[in-house]
């Protein structure tokens, strides 16, 4: 199995024409529409589109794919049935795409979540709505209440972004942040990833045993660079061995 992960900036050139005509969508082709949060909108959907196309020719797959992509009943953006799947977040000003492939004949999935706060908010009144007792007491135990909230908030987009289930499920993913577990109805098992060491919050999902970082590329200097997966914190989704780790780290903390 590989995992992709690319991200980049609107106000970093990128040559969006370079994408051949026919794998591009008529509604990113122009847009004429003068209010600036949906012009943003739009680059951003460009760029995403752009960082896909990058993937697929990483990665040594058709990019003829690019003009395959259908929606599932729940909006979610697919390929056609295939080892392939991807995910798209954006935030701001800025984009981050992953692709994953699995072994032939097998069929994965994945969800990404990034998040780039322009202001502070009430973080404490938001999380009463959607976590649990456990989370909040946690939150209130960190000295940094805005990473602390967004890892709250990211790893529940990722996990129920791999099935296109919206953020009116985010009371439906149950969060243990001190033993690195999730549970929820809305995705399959896995691995989660966080980090709070990018331009951006940053958390993905892939639905597979253990967690392989991802290759990491950023859009700069007219290319695509390869660049490091910062450090972050692994969870184990919908793990069945949650007690069993439990108790082993108990007796690892005794010693």
């Amino acid at each position: 199995m590989t995992t992709l992960i690319a991200w980049g900036n609107v106000h970093t050139p990128f040559p969006f024409h370079d994408i051949p005509a026919e794998l591009v969508p008529a509604n990113l082709l122009t847009l004429n529409h003068d209010n600036p949060r949906v012009k943003q909108r739009w680059q951003c959907r460009r760029l995403a589109h752009f960082l896909l196309w990058q993937l697929l020719k990483t990665a040594e797959k058709p990019t003829a794919l690019l003009a395959q992509i259908s929606r599932t009943e729940t909006d979610r953006p697919q390929f056609p049935p295939s080892e392939l799947d991807f995910n798209i977040s954006h935030s701001g000003d800025w984009v981050a795409v992953i692709l994953h492939i699995s072994p032939p004949g097998e069929k994965s999935a994945v969800g990404i979540d990034i998040e780039f706060p322009c202001k502070e908010r009430p973080y404490l009144a938001l999380l009463e709505h959607f976590a649990s007792a456990e989370e909040i007491d946690w939150f209130q135990q960190q000295t940094e209440s805005q990473s602390a909230f967004y890892r709250i908030w990211c790893l529940r987009e990722a996990v129920l972004k791999s099935q296109g289930v919206g953020i009116a499920k985010l009371s439906e993913v149950t969060h243990h942040p001190e033993t690195l577990h999730i549970f929820s109805a809305h995705c399959p098992r896995g691995q989660l990833f966080f980090t709070d060491e990018l331009p951006f919050y940053l958390a993905f999902f892939v639905n597979q045993e253990s967690l392989t970082l991802p290759q990491c590329f950023v859009w700069s200097d007219h290319a695509l660079v390869s660049q490091q997966m910062p450090d972050g914190v692994c969870y184990e989704v919908n793990s069945s061995n949650k007690i069993e780790k439990i108790r082993s780290r108990s007796h690892i903390s005794k010693v």
